[in-house]
């Protein structure tokens, strides 16, 4: 299914986010990220912990879950408590080309991240939830002129939207709500 905040979703059956209070975020790996050069491949390297901590970042400050494990920092002490950690890989980052969003417009040279992510219920080794959520950006939200806009900026101003509208869809679904389009 489709949902405004967090992309296509599919949640297995019986599964409940309020039956978690720990949850444990993980570094996204990047699988198969089509990279031009060295600066690319900095440039998206820099966004699995640019990512990850923004995950963390707005999962602490949701308050759904009592714990949230930075797994970069950390390791999980894992006791009798359910446990959900949330894994993933960025399928997609591209910084797009700044001369072509200065000097074009219209969408050209636009960055674009794409992040698919996996809940795992720690105790079943169960995926219970997935999630795939594509973004492009062709200007800078900021709205300034700043001469087509940072590829480093852009990206992790998608990257910054996709945590926080990823959580927006954890907090509705605790309170019961159905995923849904626009």
């Amino acid at each position: 299914m489709d949902d405004r905040d967090a992309g296509l979703v599919g949640i297995r059956q019986g599964f409940d986010v309020k039956g978690y209070r720990v949850i444990s975020v993980e570094r996204f790996s990047l699988p198969a990220v089509d990279v031009k050069d060295e600066d690319d491949k900095k440039l998206i390297a820099g966004m699995q912990a640019f990512f990850q901590s923004e995950l963390v970042r707005r999962l602490r400050e949701s308050g759904l879950f009592e714990r949230v494990v930075n797994l970069s920092e950390t390791q999980l002490q894992s006791g009798a408590e359910p446990v959900l950690r949330l894994e993933g890989a960025i399928a997609r980052a591209s910084g797009g080309s700044r001369a072509l969003r200065f000097w074009v417009g219209f969408g050209a040279g636009r960055t674009k991240a794409q992040t698919e992510t996996r809940f795992v219920d720690l105790q079943s080794e169960q995926v219970v939830m997935v999630t795939a959520d594509r973004r492009v950006a062709a200007i800078s939200e900021a709205l300034s002129l700043d001469y087509g806009g940072d590829s480093e900026g852009l990206l992790k101003q998608s990257f910054d939207n996709m945590a926080r509208d990823l959580v927006r869809f954890l907090v509705r679904l605790s309170r019961g709500e159905a995923p849904r389009s626009e």
